[in-house]
């Protein structure tokens, strides 16, 4: 995983989806761990949307693999400015990517690009907390900023023009999906990064994220146009 997830939330959320997309688009699908669970559990194609290739070439080959290589387009784009006509997808898919354009952005340029009654899902994340530690708040000040609680981010929603389906807290074992690996591989790596700058830098991340892990973490969005 590049970031928190689990197919188990991405199902979920797909369940809240009151239609039956026949096109989606995944934005910033990464190695295409949403992306395959959207196609297995829909009728869609799935339009894969990331600016790394090798990740795309890796989800193009999981596809082949599966006998699902129909199912799949790939595009290599930025999510600031998509190559879709307007009104191109009945559901646009977007875990833990859209913080990247930020998500008053991101609710904004994508909008277009959705059908009559078409659906936006994303997770972000959020405090669960008013009362964040400092530790915490310090490390998030720095890497991102624009961090809110979950009711602010449903009033930037509304006011972009959407109505809120519904939404949770994504599961502690998508948090760990990311986080229990990455910890992993940061002991394997201590003798001889110990002393890099990017090395302390996630070390000092994942010490975050596990320590104070009950006052932030990711949360799913299920809107509707």
């Amino acid at each position: 995983y590049w970031g928190p997830g689990s197919e188990a939330d991405t199902l979920k959320a797909l369940t809240m989806v009151s239609s039956h997309p026949k096109t989606i688009l995944d934005i910033g699908c990464g190695k295409g761990l949403a992306t395959k669970v959207l196609a297995e559990n829909s009728d869609a194609v799935v339009t894969a949307l990331d600016n790394e290739q090798s990740a795309l070439d890796r989800l193009e080959g999981r596809f082949k693999k599966f006998g699902m290589s129909d199912r799949l387009i790939t595009v290599n784009a930025s999510m600031a400015e998509l190559p879709f006509s307007h009104n191109s997808f009945d559901l646009i898919w977007a875990e833990g990517s859209a913080y990247i354009i930020g998500v008053e952005k991101a609710l904004e340029t994508w909008k277009p690009y959705l059908t009559e009654q078409g659906h936006l899902v994303f997770s972000d994340l959020v405090w669960h907390t008013d009362t964040p530690s400092d530790e915490a708040v310090q490390k998030w000040r720095e890497e991102y900023p624009d961090m809110q609680d979950v009711e602010r981010r449903l009033d930037q929603m509304k006011k972009a023009g959407y109505q809120i389906c519904d939404h949770f807290r994504v599961s502690n074992e998508a948090w760990m999906n990311y986080y229990g690996p990455l910890d992993i591989r940061l002991k394997e790596l201590e003798s001889e990064m110990a002393n890099s700058a990017a090395y302390k830098d996630i070390k000092h991340e994942v010490e975050i994220a596990m320590r104070y892990a009950e006052e932030f973490g990711y949360h799913m969005f299920i809107l509707k146009v």
